[in-house]
């Protein structure tokens, strides 16, 4: 028998265009699945005033199931099921307590909207609204999910999460100015307190205390110990924001911390997306964000991890261009953001007529894997 779709949100962004989900977006969706429990019950006891509680049974072994993962970016397909589903010859929208999820599911969708419509009700409950501090946590900065999306007609809602909304929701809920969400950094760490369980970051946002658990030690010591070498980490984050400025206030809690390659891609492109026009001597424009941050995603999904990593340097007509060296001989790659195509050269310090030219796109897999072919051969020719 065909799961039937319960729910199938949109995401979009430069992670899902490969009609994909990263595993950390996951989390997202259990959050969600908590959260159509809760509201599931608050409706059940709402329609049902001669109850205390919910009926024993009500929602034990409910849960999302991912059936499918369809294109246009990536949309979630959701069926909801039960233990009792499973051992039942009943499918589980006849069951008694079905519709009640079916409420919470429109509900849901409705709270997402009003808050992009702002017409978030006073009345509306700060407990369900506070389990938005884990639902669209991991979101980044250029996604979204479309909760209400329809994907029988294909068509968009107003129920769109993103950070912004999220935002809103937060606060809303808590009535704070501050608000809790996922953030990765690029810092250094100058100082490490084993006394109280801290060490000191320092980033572009100024210096944040961080606790030192046992799971990131090691790299906070080798970052601490490489500190005079510049050397980065990067970080991935629980982070306390004040709502009037979006300045982190703390850390709360560290994920997973990396120390970065001194050519680090990401760590390069994250710097030349700070540069603003006239940005050298006059002159100069700035790079396009977007543009940049989907070279990155490419590269880091089809780049060669086995060849050396390129030195990137930013051209003042706003695009990129890469650069690699060994002994006497050099690659230089002209890289055009807005196209993705690239042009080849490569020359040798000690002979003018060894040289080499091509053209190519970097759009798709196909494209790297010429490009790694080219810089390994040429780069290792006798």
């Amino acid at each position: 028998m065909n799961d039937k779709i319960f729910i199938a949100p949109r995401l979009v962004g430069s992670r899902f265009e490969d009609h994909s989900l990263p595993v950390n977006i996951l989390e997202d969706f259990s959050a969600l699945e908590d959260l159509i429990i809760e509201v599931a019950k608050e409706i059940y006891l709402s329609e049902n005033l001669n109850r205390k509680r919910v009926p024993k049974g009500f929602s034990d072994g409910v849960y999302l199931k991912l059936v499918e993962i369809e294109e246009g970016s990536s949309i979630a397909k959701f069926a909801i099921a039960s233990a009792f589903s499973l051992t039942s010859s009943l499918p589980l929208e006849t069951l008694n307590n079905f519709t009640y999820f079916e409420k919470a599911k429109d509900k849901i969708v409705s709270i997402v909207e009003s808050v992009n419509k702002n017409e978030l009700s006073q009345e509306q409950d700060y407990k369900l609204l506070s389990y938005f501090n884990k639902i669209g946590k991991n979101l980044l900065d250029d996604e979204s999910i479309d909760f209400g999306y329809d994907y029988e007609s294909k068509s968009s809602s107003k129920a769109i999460l993103n950070k912004a909304t999220r935002k809103k929701l937060l606060l809303f809920s808590e009535q704070k100015t501050e608000y809790l969400g996922s953030q990765k950094l690029y810092a250094l760490v100058p100082e490490i307190d084993q006394k109280n369980g801290t060490f000191q970051i320092e980033t572009d946002f100024g210096s944040i205390k961080c606790p030192l658990k046992e799971h990131i030690k090691d790299n906070v010591f080798i970052a601490f110990n490489e500190y005079k070498n510049n050397t980065y980490i990067s970080l991935k984050a629980t982070a306390l924001f004040n709502s009037n400025d979006d300045k982190i206030q703390m850390i709360t809690e560290v994920e997973s911390i990396d120390v970065l390659d001194p050519l680090d891609v990401s760590l390069r492109i994250y710097n030349l997306s700070k540069l603003e026009n006239n940005w050298f001597e006059g002159r100069g424009k700035a790079l396009n964000k977007e543009q940049l941050a989907k070279f990155e995603n490419l590269f880091n999904s089809y780049f060669d991890n086995k060849l050396s990593l390129p030195a990137i340097f930013p051209k003042i007509d706003g695009n990129i261009q890469l650069e690699w060296k060994k002994d006497i001989r050099n690659i230089v790659v002209d890289v055009n953001l807005s196209s993705l195509s690239i042009e080849f050269f490569y020359y040798n310090d000690s002979d003018d007529s060894d040289e080499k030219e091509a053209k190519m796109s970097l759009q798709d897999k196909a494209g790297w894997d010429s490009l790694n072919t080219l810089i390994y051969s040429t780069l290792n020719e006798r």
